[in-house]
């Protein structure tokens, strides 16, 4: 039997976390093959940068040169092959939810999860978009990044480098536990409704990337794959969705893909 999709991701969650600790440590014994935070990084002779930081840059400084521009490439490109992975696979601050959901469910509280509706999706799309928007109306009228401030992975990572190099954290992190801490009451609020960085990847979704989709007609219609998302939409019809991020959630619980392939990831 195939393990289940979370296996890996949680492989590739854990990997990450480890590796915004061991990257500084690297760096301390100066080897700098890599170094950076995720707001942006080197590898070797390849930068990455957070698309909306330099996004931001651009429009503070009003200025965009080739090293900008090649800073987003791998990104973008990942964004358009792979959907959101990076929110479900790699960011931080999702595996702390999914460790706070785990808590909540062994001490019996409740999670609060909203129920599914079919307006849903529309409703947050325009939530999230407008705080997006404000975010960046008030960068540009202030000239500071302001959503570089409340970006969750990029303070953990910087503040893993912090502690690291200099034995000390910073506010910053008052933010992200602040943000955490509000999960207790709102379920996986930040990631659905407010996320600056996994909505602005959102946007450079490709229709033809990977995406959930139910390859078989009919199914037992249990709505497990419905009640399991953690974006509160029917992956069944909203796998092409912005907010779908690709955790692979729905087709681990799905009951009839264990007779017959029925919900799967998928290239169009």
């Amino acid at each position: 039997m195939a393990k289940p999709i979370k296996t890996y991701r949680r492989i590739a969650q854990i990997s990450t976390l480890m590796a915004i600790f061991i990257i500084p440590f690297l760096n301390v014994w100066e080897i700098y093959f890599i170094k950076g935070t995720f707001y942006s990084m080197d590898i070797g002779d390849a930068a990455i940068a957070d698309p909306l930081a330099v996004f931001q840059s651009i429009v503070a400084s009003g200025k965009l040169n080739a090293y900008m521009i090649g800073s987003v490439v791998i990104p973008l490109a990942l964004m358009m092959l792979l959907g959101r992975v990076w929110c479900s696979w790699f960011c931080p601050y999702y595996l702390l939810t999914e460790w706070i959901e785990v808590a909540k469910k062994k001490l019996g509280m409740n999670l609060k999860k909203p129920a599914y509706d079919k307006q849903y999706p529309s409703r947050a799309s325009k939530f999230r978009f407008i705080f997006l928007l404000l975010g960046l109306l008030a960068m540009m009228v202030i000239g500071v990044p302001v959503l570089n401030l409340i970006s969750a992975p990029g303070i953990l990572s910087s503040q893993a480098l912090v502690i690291v190099k200099f034995c000390y954290v910073t506010f910053e992190l008052v933010i992200v536990f602040a943000i955490l801490f509000m999960e207790l009451f709102y379920y996986r609020y930040w990631c659905r409704l407010f996320c600056p960085t996994g909505t602005f990847l959102s946007l450079f979704r490709y229709k033809r990337g990977m995406t959930v989709y139910k390859v078989k007609a009919d199914c037992s219609m249990c709505h497990s794959c419905v009640n399991t998302c953690p974006m509160v939409i029917n992956p069944m019809a909203d796998g092409e969705s912005l907010h779908c991020n690709n955790c692979g959630d729905c087709i681990d619980v799905c009951p009839d893909n264990k007779k017959e392939e029925t919900l799967k990831f998928t290239f169009k």
